[in-house]
């Protein structure tokens, strides 16, 4: 099957899915992403398989879920923040499992195990702050994020396939283009009109600037991602998504500028 075909096949499920899941109900936003987190986290530990470390998969996987489904609660169900403090003996447990299990390795034991919830769960963490923005759930301020995701990786895609020439970081990701990412940016820019008049909600100031910061950021995210996998001489994070990769490969573009918005509500 032609890739770009295939590409948009399972593309236009992915999104039926996501937008499916914000609009239906807070409990399904909330399942459908912690299944997003549990399968990146697997990909993200597969990837560090290819270093001489053991990433402790039960602790990453549970950390990385309490992170996850603690701050949800918080605002869904009103979950007191003191209930955070597991974190500290969820934390302290991947230290006293190398204490006893006496590893060489450990330091990079303890290391790869913990950055796998805080790379991967704990952006996603902050989307809870965006459907909760009003104080009761709402989808749209999700919604529009993502199609600034969507429209800003589509728009690089697309320009830089047909006119991309200048090279924006080869040694990290050959393929894109100064070109392309402009033609992201610019795909952001009408989205965030059209979630200005479409989602209301926020200003058309706020939806420009939140653009900005999902063009720019997104794209950050996409290239820290390729720097990984290049990494470990991977070039997919995983094959769950045909057409584009891995879970990781996806949402790359979340890990950075999910907590950027979120704190652009929280202080502007």
């Amino acid at each position: 099957m032609n890739n770009f075909l295939q590409r948009t096949i399972t593309g236009l499920f992915f999104v039926i899915a996501i937008v499916a899941g914000l609009w239906w109900h807070p409990l399904a936003y909330m399942t459908i992403f912690a299944i997003v987190i549990m399968l990146g986290m697997y990909e993200f530990i597969r990837m560090i398989e290819g270093l001489d470390a053991k990433v402790r998969v039960l602790w990453a996987l549970t950390i990385g879920l309490f992170l996850y489904l603690s701050s949800f609660f918080i605002f869904y169900a009103g979950l007191q923040p003191r209930w955070l403090v597991v974190m500290v003996p969820l934390v302290g447990g991947v230290f006293l499992t190398e204490l006893y299990l006496k590893n060489k390795n450990s330091l990079l034991n303890i290391a790869t195990t913990l950055i796998v919830p805080l790379y991967v769960a704990l952006p996603f963490a902050f989307l809870h702050h965006l459907a909760f923005f009003q104080g009761d759930y709402g989808y749209e301020i999700l919604l529009g994020f993502f199609l600034l995701i969507w429209g800003n990786d589509s728009g690089a895609y697309l320009v830089g396939s047909l006119i991309g020439r200048r090279k924006l970081f080869p040694s990290v990701s050959p393929a894109k283009s100064w070109e392309g990412a402009i033609g992201g940016f610019l795909f952001a820019a009408g989205i965030s009109v059209f979630n200005f008049y479409l989602m209301g909600t926020l200003g058309l100031i706020d939806w420009l600037v939140i653009g900005a910061l999902v063009s720019v950021l997104g794209t950050y995210g996409d290239l820290i991602e390729s720097m990984l996998k290049r990494s470990v001489n991977i070039k997919d994070s995983g094959c769950v998504l045909p057409g584009h990769g891995g879970v990781l490969d996806r949402f790359d573009a979340v890990f950075f500028s999910a907590p950027a918005v979120s704190c652009y509500l929280l202080f502007c």
